[in-house]
């Protein structure tokens, strides 16, 4: 299942592409100078590649890097045939903007990389282009497109993570902890590592707001999501899905470890908290959704457990 960010991504990508491709054909149909064309040729077939990849839906994996890398080098392709320094400004815009985009979507260390080397290519190109450039711009191209990816991107970035955010207790909300969720079992799936999936349940958190208010509430859904946050590995995440339920995902975790890891979050914090378990390996059938269904019905059949035990127990 994709996050809601990922439909996003694909349609900024799709128009950045189309409009480069429009772009760049413009320039192949009208231009009639004495012009080398090699440069805008390659950067349209660029562009081709990368909406052939990325028309489909659910762009994610080897086929959204193909197309992300064939948008990153379009501009770079086109710079290196000009004859003319006015024509390699024509490629530092469409740089800059993608090199935001980057930015805006990925980790920073990530996004600072690919940044770093298109940075780098693009330098290579405006030495290896015919057009005798400033050697100012060979400090001037890379510097606006790393430092408007910074600024901008770094921005962007902050808009997207605050909307994935729950604004209660900071965790993730559903869209973030899907998204999250993608690129644990996407990463679990290249090593064959388990991922864990762990269904965290507020036991009576209905009387909890019915009889000290809904500010108690909240307050206990700070409290817990602070300490649930405080206790998980390194590179688990935790996501508020509805009210009073929360949803760890952990990779590398197998089921002796996702249950005591469970356990451990469920017998600690301000009120009983119920938990249910799945681990499962990533393939095809076997996909984030699918192990959180597990793990609600883990979760319902412990609560059903207890209530059946408690309610044995006041018979007796």
């Amino acid at each position: 299942m994709p996050t809601l960010g990922a439909p996003l991504r694909r349609r900024m990508l799709l128009t950045y592409s189309a409009v480069l491709l429009a772009t760049y054909s413009l320039v192949l149909v009208d231009w009639d100078g004495p012009y080398d064309l090699r440069g805008e040729a390659l950067a349209a077939l660029l562009c081709v590649v990368a909406l052939l990849v990325i028309l489909p839906a659910q762009l994610r994996g080897p086929r959204y890097v193909l197309a992300l890398a064939c948008a990153c080098a379009a501009p770079i392709a086109a710079l290196l045939f000009h004859e003319f320094i006015v024509a390699q400004v024509w490629s530092l815009m469409p740089l800059i903007f993608i090199a935001m985009f980057v930015r805006s979507w990925h980790r920073p260390a990530t996004a600072r990389a690919v940044v770093l080397v298109v940075a780098a290519a693009t330098v290579t190109g405006l030495l290896v282009a015919p057009a005798d450039v400033p050697g100012l711009w060979l400090i001037l191209f890379p510097g606006c497109i790393i430092g408007t990816a910074e600024v901008f991107g770094w921005l962007h970035g902050t808009l997207i993570a605050a909307a994935l955010r729950d604004p209660l207790t900071a965790v993730w909300n559903r869209a973030g902890l899907e998204r999250e969720a993608d690129e644990i079992l996407a990463r679990a799936a290249r090593r064959g590592a388990p991922v864990a999936v762990i269904a965290l349940d507020i036991d009576e958190f209905k009387k909890i707001n019915d009889h000290d208010g809904h500010q108690e509430g909240d307050r206990v859904l700070v409290r817990l999501a602070e300490f649930w946050t405080s206790q998980l590995p390194g590179q688990a995440v935790i996501g508020r899905i509805g009210g009073d339920e929360f949803v760890v995902v952990v990779p590398d975790c197998r089921q002796d470890q996702a249950q005591s890891l469970a356990d451990e979050l469920g017998a600690e914090g301000p009120t009983p908290v119920s938990t249910g378990v799945a681990v499962g390996w990533v393939h095809d059938s076997n996909t984030f959704p699918d192990l959180l269904a597990d793990a609600d019905r883990d979760l319902y059949r412990r609560k059903r457990a207890h209530r059946e035990a408690s309610a044995a127990a006041e018979r007796d």
